[in-house]
């Protein structure tokens, strides 16, 4: 089973940095399904597909990855990858140009208030990312129970050029009837599947990533180590951005030791991250420095928000 996790289930940061390459060049064709659950779909395709088909889970819920994975682990199969990250996000900077068959997304949260909207996975820069990374001729499938959702994809979809519109089904027989889409047939909701293609083809490249180029790291001297430990407490509730970039420190935990752990949320063009900066106090310095626990994508937020934390000490009396 470890083995299995080891190389099945990925961080967005291990899929963008190290493993897209090798592994899109290893399948001739590969497909995606965005947000998918207890894994129920992601198994149907993974067992229908064919070893000669990447499958590529997109799921932001940790929980809901490694469940699947877990349950992935009885196929025992080499072509299925969960990956636990922002799809939004991994289409827009990891995923090639022109190398995507097909893009499912079933039944995923429509946050149906407006002040959420935001949220929404097809929100914002998602059409030019669809039609990016779709091959030409490429599909994508969306399936919900709320038909103002699936309207309102439709929408904003057919504005993009490179998006031709195909279908749009009420009840459709759907390829697997999985235990959420049951579930609304048996309280009497209809589901609305929506088809969209891509109409030209594309010549498949990667695209320039961000992470990796940035140090994640700096040291500041410190005069006053105790007086600086308690500056560090100033650091709760300050925020700041640059554009589309955001970021805002929300507690702060000590160690034993004396040095401290500054939970963080950072925002790149809607992209959000929680993580961890870990404050290390010396007698003659700082360190400040991203925590790698899970795995955050090094994106310029993450930059800025460093570059905040050694500003405030270095502008600190």
């Amino acid at each position: 089973m470890y083995e299995y996790l080891k190389k099945a289930f990925l961080t967005s940061r291990q899929f963008c940095e190290e493993s897209v390459g090798p592994l899109f060049d290893a399948f001739s064709e590969r497909v995606v399904e965005i947000g998918f659950g207890n894994g129920d779909f992601l198994s149907y395709l993974t067992e229908t597909r064919g070893e000669k088909t990447l499958i590529l889970g997109l799921e932001v819920s940790a929980v809901c990855a490694l469940k699947a994975t877990k349950r992935l682990a009885s196929l025992d199969s080499g072509n299925v990858r969960v990956i636990l990250g922002d799809a939004r996000y991994v289409l827009e900077k990891c995923v090639p140009s022109g190398s995507i068959s097909t893009i499912y997304m079933n039944f995923p949260c429509p946050w149906p208030k407006n002040r959420h909207s935001t949220r929404r996975v097809t929100h914002g820069r998602f059409s030019g990312s669809l039609s990016r990374v779709l091959k030409g001729g490429g599909e994508f499938r969306l399936v919900t129970d709320e038909e103002w959702y699936a309207q309102e994809v439709r929408e904003g979809l057919s504005a993009n050029p490179l998006l031709d519109y195909v279908s749009f089904e009420v009840d459709p027989v759907l390829e697997l009837t999985t235990k959420y889409a049951s579930k609304w047939k048996a309280m009497g909701k209809s589901s609305y599947r929506l088809t969209m293609k891509k109409n030209r083809e594309d010549r498949e490249t990667h695209p320039e990533k961000m992470e990796g180029k940035m140090a994640m790291h700096c040291k500041l001297p410190l005069a006053e180590p105790a007086e600086s430990r308690k500056q560090a407490e100033g650091l709760v509730g300050r925020k700041g951005a640059q554009g589309a970039f955001h970021w805002a420190f929300k507690s702060l935990y000590w160690s034993s030791e004396g040095n401290a752990l500054l939970k963080t949320i950072t925002s790149d063009e809607g992209f959000e991250q929680t993580f961890f900066f870990r404050l290390v106090f010396t007698e003659t310095e700082l360190l400040i420095k991203l925590e790698d626990a899970g795995a955050p994508l090094h994106t310029p937020s993450i930059r800025l928000a460093m570059d905040s934390i050694a500003g405030y000490f270095t502008e600190k009396p």
